[in-house]
């Protein structure tokens, strides 16, 4: 095994202050932040990184990561205690093990087996490769799972016979959860109106009149201690779904370092082709975007991550603005989501897509010439 060990000490003065709507924070008192980065043997072979882990996903226990290759469907089991390759397993698109024509995202069960996803496709596959369980999905909960109308962004199982699908409805830019009773092959709907104030952010875009799609900020769920909690680059705060009781409630924050919410309020819509395209996306990516909730069981305490771009005056491929890094915020909450302290921190340059938390550490997924690292960050 070859290990890669980059450290750095650092002492941060977190000097802000944190606020709920019900109280504030004082002065922080100062914490203890260690970095170092990591390798992974791969042995002989090459890795996927074209994608950054974009379709991957991290076991239960953490101990392993598996990162899908979406054009070859080859999948590629990480050893994230050994820090190498365990092995590559072929997946077929076809067949009686088939995938099917399109590959949406995957999770990793308990019991370890995938649970594939994508337009009326939900599908459980054993560590080979094999087929193990079509869940029909598609036809328990047709009006919503059976058409490309919707889509379906997260699936979580909670408990034995029950699934919860966080439905997108494209037309309009709607949420919905649909809890799903595998029992008695029934459903029922949970409308997600909160978040219908994201609309003021996204942008529609356009092709010579015609729609062509958008972007704006997205619901990304996790799901903690029984618990679904939801929220969107837009809003410093948190949608909870209590599993327990089935109810829905906010906390949100107005803090000196993160606000309430961006503030930058894009245009409705955009036109393709127009020079004024690249000019949003710049201002757009360089407010600030508030990141999913992390839970750090070894310290029993949420994390979250935000950030605001960084760009050149440098133009990619697609005539957008390369970005050359961000300022990285960290907020700590305690394990009821009470907001404990935040911060910028300099020491971290960027915010991968990829990242978790790992034995009491977050780990963020690098690329070192081309082989798979992580940096880990451990917060005292």
């Amino acid at each position: 095994m070859r290990l890669l060990v980059i450290s750095c000490l650092l002492l941060l003065l977190l000097c802000s202050c944190g606020g709920t709507e019900e109280n504030s924070l004082g002065p922080s008192d100062q914490i203890e932040v260690s970095l170092d980065t990591v390798l992974v043997d791969a042995g002989e072979e090459f890795l996927f990184l074209q994608f950054d882990l974009f379709i991957s996903a991290l076991s239960p226990d953490q101990s392993y990561l598996i990162n899908f290759n979406p054009e070859s469907l080859e999948a590629e089991w990480i050893d994230l205690n050994e820090l190498e390759l365990i092995k590559k397993v072929q997946f077929e698109k076809e067949g009686p093990n088939g995938l099917g024509p399109y590959l949406g995202s995957f999770s990793i069960r308990e019991d370890e087996q995938l649970l594939f996803q994508n337009y009326m496709s939900y599908k459980l596959f054993d560590q080979e490769g094999t087929l193990k369980k079509d869940l029909g999905l598609e036809k328990i909960a047709k009006d919503y799972l059976g058409s490309t109308e919707y889509y379906p962004v997260s699936i979580f199982e909670p408990a034995e016979d029950r699934i919860l699908v966080l439905a997108l409805k494209w037309e309009d830019y709607t949420y919905s959860f649909l809890d799903i009773d595998m029992e008695s092959e029934t459903y029922t709907v949970i409308d997600l109106d909160h978040f219908e104030k994201n609309k003021d952010y996204r942008v529609e875009v356009t092709y010579e009149g015609n729609p062509a799609g958008g972007f704006g900020p997205s619901i990304t769920p996790r799901m903690y201690n029984n618990q679904i909690l939801m929220n969107t680059g837009a809003f410093n705060e948190v949608v909870i779904l209590d599993l327990d009781t089935d109810s829905l409630s906010v906390k949100s924050w107005d803090t000196p370092v993160l606000g309430a919410k961006r503030t930058y309020v894009p245009p409705k819509q955009l036109e393709m082709t127009s020079s004024e395209m690249k000019e949003v996306r710049r201002k757009y990516d360089e407010d600030l975007a508030y990141s999913p909730f992390l839970w750090d069981e070894a310290n029993e305490r949420y994390l979250r991550f935000s950030q605001k771009k960084i760009f050149s005056e440098e133009l990619d491929e697609y005539e957008e603005y390369v970005s050359t890094g961000a300022r990285v915020y960290l907020s700590i909450f305690d394990s009821d989501l009470n907001l404990v302290k935040e911060a910028e921190l300099p020491s971290v340059k960027k915010l991968p897509y990829k990242h978790f938390v790992k034995d009491g550490m977050v780990w963020m997924y690098e690329n070192v010439d081309d082989e798979l690292a992580f940096v880990r960050l451990k917060i005292e």
